[in-house]
């Protein structure tokens, strides 16, 4: 993807953008980030018509503009949620927070991530109870469910404020619904990033900490390639981000398995390291270098148990 400003006045921006399959776009768009232009050769005019393909790339060409007209001029024209830079920012003060601060903003969270494990043996619940009862109308296993948290950050770039739990689940085939449980105001605006995890046998705030802030990675891998682009190094990793590009992973030919962790793609791997709730020499006690087992196996007991 490259892109080059053709004409800027008061109401927007026109640009040419070469595509990955070298075809010549002519976008127009306003200062609000709306796209009021898009003319291709190469993809039909008509939705109706085009294969699946040409519909994810024609959509990847006007993400990369909305990204490039945002970064070469004062316009705010990319959406909160396909923010790599911003992502970043918010990834950072997370991982910044304190156990009491964990506690206060994400505790809803993590108690109704673990509770999905009360029965399970391998794990050490402690008794937790679940903050929010699953919706009567959800279908499916009782962990295919998606939960997400919004974060706001200050003009500082501390978390300022979030939002709480969100549950996303399945109502019908194809049909997904979401219920808020925001227990307090949130600032009158769209959030800076939206944490989205499938429920995880956590039982100590900074492992659970680092899995929202690996999220926030993948997520920034998803901006990326969801424009088109290569991601920086950093954020050539596998495993889940933003469920709507899982969903395109899975479905669409022209992208690979990036959310899946044991996925082999070139460059890309599974990095996920969560800070143990345990010291450096316990760790020692823990690991056998000549172990056939995975290194993920002889410490999972450290990470599910009190």
């Amino acid at each position: 993807m490259n892109a080059n400003i053709i004409g800027q006045d008061d109401t927007g921006v026109g640009l040419v953008l070469s595509d990955n399959e070298n075809r010549e776009h002519e976008l127009g768009i306003d200062g609000e980030g709306d796209i009021i232009h898009h003319q291709v050769d190469g993809i039909p005019n008509d939705p109706s018509t085009r294969t699946q393909t040409e519909k994810e790339q024609f959509s990847q060409a006007r993400r990369y503009a909305k990204y490039y007209v945002a970064q070469e001029t004062e316009y705010d024209t990319i959406p909160w949620n396909l923010n790599p830079k911003r992502f970043e920012t918010v990834r950072e003060a997370l991982a910044d927070l304190t156990v009491d601060e964990l506690d206060d903003s994400f505790g809803d969270l993590f108690a109704q991530s673990l509770s999905h494990y009360a029965d399970d043996p391998d794990v050490d619940t402690g008794g937790i109870e679940r903050p929010y009862e699953l919706p009567a109308d959800k279908i499916g296993p009782e962990g295919a469910v998606l939960y997400e948290q919004e974060l706001y950050l200050d003009d500082e770039g501390a978390i300022e404020g979030v939002s709480g739990v969100i549950v996303e689940y399945y109502v019908a085939k194809g049909e997904r619904t979401t219920v808020r449980h925001d227990e307090a105001p949130v600032p009158d605006r769209d959030p800076d990033a939206r944490v989205e995890i499938s429920p995880a046998p956590f039982v100590d705030l900074k492992p659970f900490r680092d899995y929202l802030v690996y999220n926030l990675r993948c997520q920034i891998r998803d901006c990326y390639v969801g424009m088109g682009l290569e991601p920086p190094a950093e954020y050539k990793v596998l495993g889940p981000g933003q469920y709507r590009f899982t969903g395109k992973y899975q479905h669409f030919e022209c992208y690979l398995a990036y959310f899946d962790v044991d996925a082999d793609i070139p460059g890309y791997s599974h990095e996920f390291a969560p800070e143990l709730p345990i010291s450096d020499a316990e760790l020692g006690g823990l690991v056998d270098p000549g172990s056939e087992r995975s290194l993920y196996s002889q410490l999972k007991g450290a990470l599910f148990s009190r």
